[in-house]
């Protein structure tokens, strides 16, 4: 079994009840949702990684609610419930959550709920916080914004499928691309961020059947980390 290897739906099963962490701290987010004003095809073209300045909670809010937004959820799919939301997903599980880890002392910092739109911390967050910190200036040279890190929950990608770890990092390459035009569309910056982030997972609180899924920086435009347009 590998990353190489044909994954295979597993016949008859049922897939495990979502479940993350119980994050004692909660962060509302405001629901005034940002839109933009180009056509798809306008926001493709300008699409680039850059870095950028500090985000604001509505800038914060408005990526996470488009990116993670529930459009429609049924119970008649190979592995009963499935669910459509912006980025596709394997199955229909949208195993996936995004943890909000800010490097210039923002506030907006945890789990993303997509279902309240919160935020849900616990102290043990605050040492993930100082890891990535450290990593984003090592990888980036970055010293403001806010990383969102990809977890996976791993029970419900291998109750489904045998040789599941690729779908699993396929997923999170959707996500990714999704964010990224995303951003583009709201006039922040994103670049993905070159590590797997398997420690900063572990130090946030999250046992071990969670996985680090890679993660995106995002910034506001034109303001304080100088970096040019990339691919």
């Amino acid at each position: 079994m590998g990353i190489f290897d044909e994954p295979r739906p597993v016949a008859g099963v049922e897939a495990p009840t979502r479940s993350w962490p119980a994050f004692e701290h909660v962060i509302p987010l405001t629901r005034r949702i940002l839109t933009g004003s180009d056509n798809f095809f306008e926001v493709l073209a300008r699409r680039g990684s850059a870095l950028g300045g500090s985000v604001s909670e509505r800038e914060l809010s408005s990526v996470l609610w488009h990116a993670m937004l529930l459009r429609e959820r049924n119970n008649n799919s190979r592995f009963g419930e499935w669910e459509s939301r912006a980025a596709p997903s394997a199955g229909g599980l949208h195993s996936l959550g995004i943890a909000c880890l800010p490097i210039d002392g923002s506030p907006w910092c945890g789990l993303y709920d997509p279902e309240a739109h919160e935020l849900r911390s616990s102290s043990s967050f605050e040492t993930a916080v100082s890891l990535n910190r450290n990593e984003i200036d090592e990888i980036l040279s970055s010293k403001h914004g806010i990383t969102l890190q990809f977890i996976g929950d791993r029970r419900r990608y291998e109750a489904c499928y045998q040789n599941w770890e690729s779908l699993f990092w396929r997923d999170a390459g959707a996500l990714l691309g999704i964010i990224t035009m995303i951003a583009t569309a709201l006039d922040l910056e994103a670049t993905p961020v070159g590590r797997n982030g398997s420690d900063i997972v572990a130090a946030a609180g999250f046992p071990t059947e969670y996985l680090a899924g890679g993660a995106i920086h995002i910034g506001s435009a034109g303001t304080t980390d100088e970096t040019g347009k990339g691919h």
